[in-house]
Parts: C-alpha cells; structure tokens; sequence
C-alpha cells in the first residue's frame, strides 16, 4: 500500500513538474531595417530540435519551457539568443548582417574566414549578379579589380602565355563545373594569386573563379521565379554608301585611273537616278527578342534538404537565321546524420544552336547599286554586278543551315564524415559528360559570280567523358589563441573523347538527308577521332592563425599530366602567405575609426599545361592518305607532328603584396595589390624546316617567358540616410605584358599578318607598315619616287624606314598595342525605404584605356580601289582640285569639290600605290567608357504580399549598353580574339577580318523582369 501511495505521489509531482515547465510560447519576428514582419525566420528553443517558423506576419507559437532560451535566425540577419525568463510573450527584432556573407569565403577545397585571409581573393556580391542579364559576366567585368571581359573571354591580371589562360572554374567543389544560372548562385569569389590558387595546381595558373550554389535550406517548401524578357539591336552602326554615293565614289576611281577612258559602267552614269539603292546590312540585321525564366523549387529541415532548378532561356542575336534555346535542370540536396554528411549537385543541359553562314562583312562590300533579290532566278535572290565578283550574303543565309546539338550533364556527389571532433575525411565525385552533334548543309545553287553544285551534306558528333575523384583529410582545431587547419588528399581525373564526322555530295533531295544515299559515291567522306587524357595530383595545405592577428598559409600540390613524358610528367607547385592585421594590436585601439587594417603578401609557383597532348611523341595521320603501288590503291599515312620527348610544364612565379582597409564602422572600405607574375618554360611551337615532313606542323618546345606586373585598387563607401540607402564601388587595374624571352624564335607571327609577338615587346602587338599622312606637294613625290613610283597626291605616304629606296617587309615597325594601360569599373546602388515597398537603383559603368584596335574592315571598306561599297568615312576624301565629271555614256554632269584638308587618301581604281596596305593608318584607340547596366525596380511591401500568400515580389526594367563614349570607328570597342575558340592570345585586339568576325559586337538591349517567391 505504500508503494502505491508513493508512485502516485511521484507520478503527481512529475506531471506537475512538466505542466509548470512546458507552455506555449508565442511571438513576432520584425526587421530592424523595414520594420516589416520576417517572413520564414527560424525559432528553435537551444540545446533542442524543438522549433517552427514564422508565419507570413512574422508571428510564431510553440511550446517550450518559460526558462529556456530561443535561437532565432534567417539568411541575411543576425542570429539573436532571446531568454525567455518566464515570459510567454517576445517579440524579435532582426538586424540584417551585412557582414555575414563576407565573414566566410570559398577557398580551394573549403573555407576560410575573411578575416584571416592571406592571400588575394575578391568576392563578387550576388547582388551584382541581378542588375543585368548576364549579370555574372558584367560583374567580373565591372566589380572586380584585375579581372578583364572582352568578347566573352575572361582574364585574371593579365595574360601569362600565348596558350591558353582562361580561368579556372569550380562550382560546388566540382573542377571545371557547369556555370549555373545567376539566380542560382549563392557566392562568388575571385582567386587571383599563387597562394590562393596553388591548390589546383597546374590549373590555376590562370586565375580560379569559385562558385557556390543556393542550396535547400530548413522549412517549408518555397517556390522562387526568376525571369526577364528583353530585346536588343547593335548598340552601333557603319554606315555605308547609299546608290547614288557609290556610283559617284566609283566614277571617280576610275577617273583618277585614267581620265580619258570611256569605259564607264552604263548601270552607274547617273548616279542621282539611282537614289538611295539597296542597303543588305538593313536586312540582315533586326531586332532581337531574347527571355530566360529559372523556377526553383527548394525546403527541407536541419537533417535533409534540396533544391531543384529548372531554366529555360532562348536568345536570338542581331543577325538573321540564327536562334538559340537552353533547357536546364539541376538537382541539389545535402543530409545529415550523426557525423556523416552526404550532397550532391547534378546539372543537366540541353542547348540547341541553329545558324547559318551570315557574312556580315560580305554584306558591307555587296554594291548598293544592286536589288538583292530577283523574282526571275529559281533561288528568288540577286547576283552580283555592277563590277563586283562576291557572293550575296542574304542569298548566302538562306541557302545554306547548320543545325548544332548539345547534352551535357555535370556534377559531383560528395560525402563527409567527422571522424573525431575536428578531424574529417571528404570524398567527392564529379561527373562531365557531354554530348554534342552537328549537322550542316549547303544547297545546290548558282547565284551570279556565286556557284555551289552539287549539294553538301555533313554531321559530325562528339562525345567527351571526364570522372573525377578527391579524398581529403582536414583537421580543424583552437587552442586558446590558435587556430589551425590542414588538409591533405590525393585526387584523379581522367578524360576519354570520341568523334566521329562524315559528309557528302549530290543527295536525292534536301529533304533526304542520308549520306548512304548520295548519287555521288566519291564524295564520301568518313573520319574519327579518339583521345584520352589524364591527370594524378597530391595536395596539401596549412592554415596557421594566431589571435586573428598573424596569419601564415603554405600550400602544395604535385600533378601528373599524361600531357608530358614519363621523364616530366610531374609538376610541384607550392605557394606561402602571411598576413598580419594590425589593427588588431594594442597600439591601434585608439584609432577607433579604424575598423580593420591587414597587410598581406604571398608568392608561389603555379603550372600550365594547356597544350594539345602527345607532343612528347610523333602523331601520324590516316585521313585521306593513300598511294599506288602496282596499279593498286593501298591507304596510307603520315607524319603529322614532330616529338619532343623533353616537353615538360609551363611554370608560373607569382608574387602579391597586398593592404586591406576598412573604416568608419566598415563604412568605407579600400584593398590595393600589386602583383608581379613571370612564366618561364613556355610551351611553344618552334618552327623547324618543312624538309622534315611534318605538313607545317612544328615541335612544342618549352622555350619561352613572359612577364605581367601591375596594381589593382577597390573602393567601396556604403552608409544610409534614414530609410535611403547606398553604395558606391569603384575599382582599377592596369598591367604590363612584357616577352622576356623565345627560345630560338626571334618572334611569333599571327596567322592574321597583323599581330607579332617578340622579345621585349608585349604579346600580340600589331605590327605594319608606318605612314606618314598623305602627300600633299610634288615635292614629296619626288623625294619618295623611288620606292613610291606610281604614288600620286592624296595617296598614303608610307615610311622607308632602314632608307634603302624600298618598302619592303624591312620597314613594317610595332604600330599599336591591345593591351590597355588600365580598366576601370564603377557602380551605384540606392534603395529607397517607403511605406508603399522599395525603390530600387542600379547603376554599372565599366571602361578600358590606353589600348589600340586594329579595325581591319576599314582596309575594304575605305579601300575605294574596286566596285565594292564603302564607309560613309570615304565621302571626306582627297581632291587636289575640283572635278567637273562629264560622263561619256550618260552625259550627266557631277561635280566633285576639292578637298585637301584629310586623311582620306584618294580614289582610284586598281589601287596602284597599294594604300591598303596593313598599317597604321587602321590602328585607332580602343579607349572608352560604357554605360554597362541601367536597372530601376519596385519590391512589394511584405504585409500586402502576405495576404496573397506572397514572401517576396520585385519588378524591375532596365537597359544594357545604353552608352558609349568612345572614337573607335567600328562597331564596338570590345574587341577580343580572333582565335578566341582556341584560347590562344596572339591576335588580340583584331576588328573584321574575315567575312563572318567571331569578334562580336556588344549589343544595346531593353528588358523587364519579376522576381516572386511564396
């Protein structure tokens, strides 16, 4: 009986013990900044999984013990510890923490805090990444100091090789991962010397972009759409002769070829009759229509997550007859349990790409004079004439489609697990698989000078499969004031790629498209290729701190590359850094103002070995070789590149010394660097005689070195006033390319004939023949009759440079540079708090100077020495005295003034002083500033969103390109490579040389956009 007494006693006393302890506890969760309800905040009781979320007022309930203390967070704010104390009742204010997503940053295979930080790293704010479509691109380009955007190329503090330098890109831990969308990423960073990128070794020589993606976070499932339309059209354009222009400018070339000839063309002896002609540019070109719509899906709770990212864009360029379409999904989820963590990120792409030869040059030389179409031919479009021999380029369009499919999925799977506290092991697994098919067809046509019989059919496809594996080993320990973290792993890559092409002659009909079909057996053409690369490295790495206050770095990595010989196939990279933050000694403490001073340096060796593989061996060919032997065709081969068996890395020395400072209660903050960076060992290829057999093909030598050195500078001032809030970044950037050395070549010389590369100069110089105006006296031609002997007054006059009474190849000189002195970027952000929502205001200005551009469209298009159109530019050229023309067919008079005040040498047909020759006369400067983004949006305020069951709604119209303050003649001052599918660097700065330029314009574009999240 007793014991019974006493259980009930003890049963009473516990259930009264939980009633006391255990109530509901509710609340509100508001922002600090707007006021506004925080929508999703997390509210867990600590020490406990017991937690819930705000609802759409900020409000929350739960039960808890009126003594325990709740955790309150939510991405951008502080986290606050609240102590109940017996209250049943709190309300929460959340300060945004401005500083969160800086105080930690990505680094090679983990993470660091900002603060200790000893080498050179720039983070790019996402927010950078939402003013603009294209947004990462015009972030690097504009927010970055050291980091340069032309044409879609990217390079980080200057070019280190003729090979190729593009920079490093690793996505979630994947190496050469999938860029994803810009709504989809969570942080950027910018690695830019040795000691930060040495972790990858051979390939970070070139700079390492780091991106990570949104992933899932605790809470209920949340929807995110992200989407803009927009249109575009050239942000500039060439104006060309109209009919009545051109039929004078060729009247008179003729005229100055000879006055007393009557050959005249009947089509152009009254040029005023002819009006305004035909203008092809105005056809081909057209305003464009481009839109990309991500939808997100993510939620999860603190043991599992995921996110999954669905894109789908298309995007038409400026030029008819081509479109674009991009499909896109990716797939992110992390879980947890105990000490074992496991995640992956998995994008599947699919692009498809339909073109055609669009010859936008071509077009520019099509005579205005001539109808582009003609409803009599069975193609309906016109031929050339008029004393023109080219092809019609809008013909050229239609009559011929290339068709290009693309599959690619790309990701890793990782895992971790906490062996002791401090100590874990990583594995991480990436896959890149990409598969790519293209087909291409030419009709059968004959179209005025313009003749392609029969038809042609090809398809080629590609199939690349690339499987890496990373174990590392990290340890992570504070003892009172010290802090240290190392890392070690051994990692392997390997690639295998096949290829396959075939083509053929005379199909039955455009629309039976079977190479088996053709009516043309000895048209066949069938080919493969197979390759396979691979890769072996060890790393490591030791982060020291002590107090916050001294930082050392000391970083390794050995790679094996099956791109070298056994006798070098590997590479050691190390690196060291050191930082000491000075404002963190006593001696500072009074200087309140300063918030944080850090003085950096770091150097290290980095590796490159970007060059075709098996140079180390002879490479045969198979294709198409065959010979007779006894009246018998039997297949053949040969030898298509030379051996080097001592082929060895391309080494990178990197230097950076650095100074971070922050002011005003960090509302002021300033970095500066200055590197020095010098390649040695470069990878070339020397020429060597074409006796040897190797059809041009020449030996990779490690026979060179080059040299970049330079400053960087960021500022950026942030404050508020009241409910307005601003930013103001600014950074600059210059460097100098030097060639220290070639080996045995004297210098390079670019398939263009522009562009050389030479001991003592930087890469790709531009390199031709130095002019000297016009001649404008006979006494100037009679000085120069020797080697100018058909010049007359208004033709160029060039200089005979070693003076031996000839222009020759001996008198070409350095006659412009690509590289500019410096780049510079500048951006502006406002926000204006209002009761009815915010008022947003984005602002990026980006610019270069001191480069130089060779506009080579101008040698055809201010040429005047055949019937092809011309450049408004020409209607400014050289007379020595009027011309009363009488043309002898028609009668027509024109009158042509004297013009002797230009640089516009004269007219004339045949060109017989040759002043088309390659010189400086089409070097122009390159400078200019640019109006990159303009970006107006309006976000809803949160209490009117949350009746609709709506977390975030933003609209948002702005314009890209919407000025540029420039005198560059072409279309657009962003000129890049002419080789820029090869990542070579030797032609630089290279403007319309062939028909269809890969240098492509910029382009202005108008768009709107919404951001919704519920």
């Amino acid at each position: 009986m007793k014991t019974k007494l006493l259980f009930m006693l003890l049963l009473f006393l516990c259930v009264s013990t939980a009633w006391g302890q255990s109530k509901s506890i509710s609340g509100k969760v508001t922002s600090t900044t707007d006021n506004e309800p925080v929508i999703g905040a997390s509210v867990v009781v600590k020490g406990t999984t017991n937690g819930t979320i705000t609802d759409f007022d900020g409000n929350f309930t739960l039960s808890a013990d009126a003594n325990s203390t709740l955790v309150i967070s939510f991405v951008g704010y502080v986290t606050q510890e609240i102590a109940l104390s017996g209250n049943t009742s709190v309300n929460v204010l959340l300060k945004e923490d401005t500083q969160m997503l800086d105080d930690v940053v990505v680094i090679g295979y983990g993470t660091q805090k900002k603060a200790d930080l000893s080498s050179s790293i720039a983070v790019l704010d996402t927010k950078e990444l939402s003013k603009v479509p294209g947004g990462l691109s015009a972030g690097l380009q504009s927010s970055v100091a050291g980091v340069q955007v032309t044409n879609g190329r990217v390079r980080i503090r200057g070019v280190g090789s003729i090979n190729n330098t593009d920079p490093l890109y690793v996505v979630d831990g994947m190496i050469g991962g999938v860029v994803p969308d810009e709504s989809n990423i969570a942080s950027i960073q910018v690695l830019k010397d040795a000691a930060s990128c040495a972790i990858y070794g051979a390939r970070g020589a070139n700079g390492v972009i780091m991106i990570t993606t949104k992933r899932g976070t605790s809470g209920d499932v949340k929807v995110d759409y992200d989407g803009y339309v927009g249109w575009k059209g050239l942000s500039h354009d060439v104006e060309m002769l109209n009919g009545q222009e051109l039929a004078e400018l060729i009247n008179e070339e003729m005229y100055n070829a000879d006055p007393n000839r009557t050959d005249y063309l009947t089509a152009l002896s009254d040029p005023a009759a002819i009006g305004e002609g035909y203008n092809m540019m105005d056809i081909l070109k057209r305003t464009a229509f481009y839109q990309k719509h991500n939808l997100a899906v993510s939620g999860g709770s603190d043991k599992a997550n995921f996110r999954i990212n669905t894109t789908y864009s298309t995007d038409q360029p400026v030029f008819i007859r081509e479109d674009y379409k991009n499909y896109g999904i990716q797939f992110i989820s992390d879980f947890t349990k105990g000490k074992l963590k496991l995640g992956e990120t998995v994008t599947i792409n699919r692009n498809l790409h339909d073109w055609s030869d669009c010859k936008i040059l071509g077009a520019q030389k099509w005579s205005s004079t001539l109808p582009i179409y003609d409803d009599s031919h069975p193609t309906g479009f016109a031929g050339a004439g008029n004393g023109t021999d080219c092809g019609n380029p809008v013909a050229e369009s239609y009559m011929n489609w290339n068709k290009g499919e693309g599959t690619t999925i790309n990701g890793n799977i990782w895992a971790t697990y906490e062996i002791i506290p401090g100590l874990k092991y990583k594995f991480n697994m990436g896959v890149d698989m990409y598969r790519y098919m293209v087909q291409n067809y030419i009709a059968d046509y004959s179209i005025g000078y313009e003749n392609h019989t029969p038809d042609e059919y090809k398809m080629s496809s590609t199939k690349t499969n690339r499987f890496l594996y990373e174990n590392t080993l990290s340890y992570d320990k504070t003892f009172g004031k010290h802090s240290i973290n190392a890392l070690i792993g051994v990692t392997s890559e390997e690639t295998k790629g096949l290829g396959h092409n075939g083509g053929a002659r005379a199909m039955p009909s455009p629309d039976i498209l079977i190479l088996g079909s053709t009516q043309d057996d000895a048209s066949k053409v069938v080919g493969s290729s197979v390759s396979r690369s691979s890769m072996f490295s060890l790393l490591g790495r030791v982060n020291y701190s002590y107090d916050s206050k001294y930082m050392l770095t000391f970083n390794f990595r050995r790679d094996g590359s099956s791109n070298f010989s056994k006798n070098n196939r590997y590479g050691n990279f190390p690196s060291f850094s050191a930082a000491w933050r000075i404002s963190q000694e006593k001696f500072m403490k009074n200087l309140t103002w300063i918030s944080d001073l850090k003085l950096r340096g770091s150097w290290g060796m980095l590796g490159n070995s970007n060059i075709s593989p098996y140079q180390y061996q002879s490479t045969v060919n198979f294709a198409q070789m065959w010979y007779y032997l006894n009246d018998s065709k039997v297949t053949g081969a040969l030898p298509t590149t030379p051996a080097n068996p001592d082929v060895k890395w391309e080494t990178q020395y990197s230097t950076d010394l650095g100074l971070d400072l922050s002011v005003l209660d960090s509302r002021l903050l300033f970095t500066v660097d200055y590197y020095y960076k010098k390649t040695k060992d470069m990878l070339i290829q020397v020429p060597i005689s074409f006796s040897a057999g190797y059809m041009g093909n020449f030996p990779t030598l490690n026979a060179g070195s080059i040299e970049n050195k330079g400053w960087e500078f960021a500022l950026t001032y942030r404050d508020h006033i009241g409910d307005f809030d601003y930013s103001v970044t600014g950074n600059l950037s210059t460097v100098k390319n030097k060639v220290l050395d070639l080996g045995t070549n004297n210098a390079i010389f670019a398939a263009n004939s522009v562009t050389k590369t030479a001991v003592g100069k930087s890469i790709g110089q531009f390199w031709g023949y130095v002019t000297d105006g016009l001649y404008r006296t006979q006494a100037q031609l009679d000085e120069d009759k020797k080697f100018a002997p058909n010049a007359q007054l208004g033709d160029v006059r060039f200089k005979d440079l070693d003076k031996d009474g000839e222009l020759t190849d001996e008198d070409k000189d350095y006659i412009g540079n690509p590289i500019p002195d410096f780049t510079y970027g500048l951006s502006l952000d406002a926000r204006y708090k209002t009761g009815f929502g915010d008022v947003d205001f984005s602002m990026i200005w980006q610019g270069s100077q001191g480069n130089d551009i060779f506009n080579y469209s101008r040698v055809d298009n201010e040429g005047m020495h055949h019937y092809y159109n011309n450049t408004k530019e020409v209607l400014n050229r050289y007379r020595a005295e009027d011309l009363t023309f009488v043309n002898p067919i028609s009668g027509v008079t024109t009158f042509y003034p004297k013009n002797t005040d230009t640089d516009i040498p004269r007219a004339v047909i045949g060109d017989p002083n040759q002043n088309r020759k390659l010189s400086d006369r089409y070097v122009e400067d390159g400078s200019y500033l640019r109006l990159k983004a303009l970006t107006l949006g309006y976000t809803f305020p949160k209490v009117f969103l949350s009746r609709f069951g709506i977390e975030h709604l933003r609209l948002y119209v702005g314009a890209k390109n919407l000025l540029t303050i420039t005198s560059y003649k072409g279309y657009d001052p962003e000129v890049g490579d002419q080789d820029r599918y090869s990542g070579k660097n030797l032609t630089r700065g290279v403007d319309g040389m062939s028909l269809w330029d890969p240098t492509f314009p910029n382009t202005r574009e108008f768009y709107m956009g919404l951001q919704l999240t519920f």
